[in-house]
């Protein structure tokens, strides 16, 4: 059996997920055309339905403001800048527009045929939430979703000239998704849920995790540059995660956290040739390349003791020991295999110790 994806991300397919009408139509009305093919060219659009109700304009607002200061949206926006767009009237006067830019998407399944195609982990209800590695839950849930543009991705779009993403931000009211939009822009989440006090979960699953509460702490191990690259995002790990290290190691940790890093560049490939290393660069939830995972074990010994089976699941050799503790190694080749031109490895792969806490690294 092949390797994890990063050990403990979910195995996934690229595949899209069951599309809406209205989510088709807008791809058909993109058409053959030519692409764009500087990358200089691509921005940031902060997408609203329409009609987009005013606390929903606020956030845009909000988001847009937060561009120049934002690591996440600042690459996002690159020279092109960013501007806030209606869907509808985007659709009508330039639809490939969603496909050639970077674009944060605001609003409610219900109410936003694209985030109803594209938020695939979770089924979004007003005051009610199912999410995978989550559960069930109620009340004011925000709930942040990240992956590559669906629209660059699609069947008519004649090539890819560079990589695009796709933030979503909705939630269950219009108080969790401002709670979602307040953690994008002062946490750089891009993939969790964040649920106001007074939260339930009405049913249990195999794979439950509480959401964060507003305010919620980062572990401070994660600088905000590493070797020429910057810290762009945050992803909360969720309960299947949690599970892999407990199943491989006998304990589970107190919690989880993966950092994405971003060096410039990074999403420029053009066509196939480096399609799946802009993936893995990407800020979908299993895209873990360029990526610090962090977990937190109840005691330095907990770590020290967990860290060998880490390891040996990992394929890295360990070196050291006590303070010094670590191991090094290959990332896997991707799960497709290894095409001709591709490396035969995506980067190195290390483990290393640090107190209370095991740090694993893919750059």
């Amino acid at each position: 059996m092949r390797r994890r994806e990063f050990l403990y991300t979910a195995g996934g397919s690229l595949a899209a997920a069951s599309l809406s009408p209205a989510f088709v139509r807008a791809l058909a009305a993109q058409g053959n055309i030519a692409a764009p093919t500087e990358p200089g060219q691509r921005g940031l659009l902060i997408v609203l339905p329409s009609p987009a109700a005013p606390a929903l304009a606020k956030i845009a607002q909000a988001v847009l403001d937060a561009v120049p200061e934002h690591p996440l949206l600042r690459v996002m926006a690159g020279p092109a800048g960013a501007r806030i767009v209606d869907y509808q009237q985007l659709l009508t006067s330039n639809p490939t527009a969603l496909a050639y830019n970077h674009l944060v998407l605001i609003g409610t399944p219900e109410a936003d045929p694209v985030l109803s195609a594209w938020q695939r982990e979770a089924v979004v209800h007003p005051n009610s939430i199912y999410a995978f590695g989550f559960g069930n839950l109620q009340g004011d849930i925000g709930y942040i979703e990240s992956d590559r543009n669906p629209f660059l991705h699609a069947a008519n779009i004649p090539f890819a000239p560079y990589e695009t993403e796709v933030v979503t931000l909705s939630g269950t009211s219009a108080a969790g998704i401002a709670a979602a939009a307040n953690a994008l822009l002062t946490r750089s989440l891009v993939n969790g849920l964040v649920a106001a006090p007074g939260w339930k979960r009405p049913a249990t699953t195999l794979l439950d995790r509480d959401p964060l509460p507003p305010g919620f702490a980062l572990p401070s191990l994660a600088p905000a540059t590493m070797d020429g690259m910057t810290r762009i995002a945050v992803t909360q790990a969720s309960e299947d995660e949690y599970r892999g290290v407990l199943a491989d190691t006998g304990v589970e940790p107190a919690e989880i956290w993966r950092f994405k890093y971003f060096a410039p560049g990074g999403w420029d490939s053009a066509r196939s040739a480096g399609a799946f290393d802009d993936y893995a660069a990407g800020l979908h939830r299993r895209a873990y390349g360029n990526t610090l995972w962090m977990a937190r074990f109840p005691d330095p010994a907990s770590a020290q003791g967990a860290f060998p089976s880490i390891a040996a699941a990992a394929r890295i050799k360990q070196s050291g020991s006590g303070a010094s503790l670590r191991a090094d190694g290959a990332q896997p080749p991707y799960a497709t295999g290894t095409y001709p031109g591709e490396r035969p490895s995506p980067g190195p792969l290390s483990l290393a110790q640090q107190g209370q806490w095991l740090v694993m690294r893919t750059f």
